[in-house]
């Protein structure tokens, strides 16, 4: 007893730092020992860095109990998403398609090839979607931040950018009452500040205002001419607002939620609903996620195509969860319920 009483003395000593804040940390190789006694910080039950962790997304989404369906189908629309399809489809409609096709859109008629993607095929011919040879040939970059949020027409016009162009971009979701993204850049670069806002780690530019972010995305990326359906100037805000309305907010309020430890990626592009719904969903959530922008023309939609055997956007990827999904009713019930937080079904006092 009295040998089991000092060790607890001697323990107590060590943890009691850690606990209060006071003293000195031990961490790595500087872990003391006391009287034979060596304390470790790591979980000793924990895996060790040669033992691979598996991660089966099927039984994640077993686990989940998803009510919607799983099985890829076009222009699928599920039961109970009627109207919110229809209404994300008005602001391509106010926005006459900006977003949709890549830079340089061209269309041809080919003989079928069931190697290539294709929007659709008549007999022993298919229809080739092709872009500007700029857009097709992609660089290695890393993707271009950008923090915004659904419900704003300055974001809007920006993202339509991201789509013509085609361009890989981490989007940090900055909604009303936001804690993460949005505070980030409130308390650095004051309250004031607006959105959307660039950063560009391939250059180190960094912008406000969304005219300027156009501009220099395709002065940067593009052949530095921007398409008149953004140089509208009032106009494009007019537009880009009006068809938001119907949207009722949809995007802009911060629901609570937990932050995924590794980023999200979304096959994406402005202008379908179906991805709409979806980044309303993750932009609510505060969910970080890189968009792969696949619009109309781009090579990207090859890409999928040889990945997954089909092209259909949205189509997510989390590497958290090894879960990859296509269905934006899906996706935005997968969204919800693993990093939405659910409420508590005891009531409080």
């Amino acid at each position: 007893w009295i040998l089991i009483g000092t060790h607890i003395v001697e323990v107590t000593a060590f943890v009691s730092p850690l606990v209060t804040g006071k003293g000195n940390v031990f961490l790595g190789k500087n872990v003391p020992t006391f009287k034979g006694t060596t304390i470790f910080l790591q979980n000793p039950f924990a895996p060790s860095k040669e033992e691979a962790v598996t991660i089966d997304g099927d039984s994640v989404l077993d686990s989940l109990s998803l009510e919607s369906s799983l099985e890829p189908r076009t222009f699928f629309v599920e039961s109970g998403q009627l109207l919110d399809i229809i209404g994300a489809s008005i602001p391509t409609l106010f926005r006459l398609g900006s977003g949709i096709f890549a830079d340089g859109y061209r269309v041809s008629l080919i003989k079928k090839d069931d190697s290539k993607y294709s929007v659709a095929s008549f007999g022993d011919y298919q229809i080739e979607e092709t872009c500007s040879s700029l857009i097709a040939k992609r660089y290695v970059r890393s993707p271009i931040i950008i923090y915004e949020f659904e419900a704003c027409p300055f974001c809007r016009k920006v993202r339509e950018a991201i789509s013509i162009l085609s361009l890989d971009v981490t989007f940090r979701p900055c909604p009303q009452n936001g804690y993460l993204f949005r505070a980030d850049i409130k308390s650095k670069y004051g309250e004031e500040s607006t959105f959307p806002f660039m950063v560009d780690p391939n250059t180190g530019i960094e912008l406000f205002e969304s005219d300027k972010i156009i501009q220099y995305l395709f002065r940067a990326y593009g052949n530095d001419v921007v398409p008149s359906s953004l140089t509208g100037g009032l106009a494009t805000v007019v537009t880009a607002g009006l068809g938001l309305l119907p949207r009722l907010g949809k995007g802009s309020k911060k629901i609570p939620s937990n932050m995924p430890e590794k980023t999200l990626v979304l096959w994406s592009y402005e202008g379908s609903p179906f991805c709409k719904v979806v980044k309303e969903k993750m932009c609510e959530l505060e969910v970080q996620h890189t968009q792969i922008s696949c619009p109309r023309g781009s090579p990207i939609r090859q890409t999928l195509f040889e990945q997954t055997g089909r092209f259909q956007a949205p189509y997510l990827e989390d590497p958290n969860n090894g879960v990859s999904l296509f269905e934006s009713a899906a996706i935005c019930e997968y969204l919800d319920k693993m990093y939405g937080v659910q409420p508590s079904p005891i009531k409080f006092m």
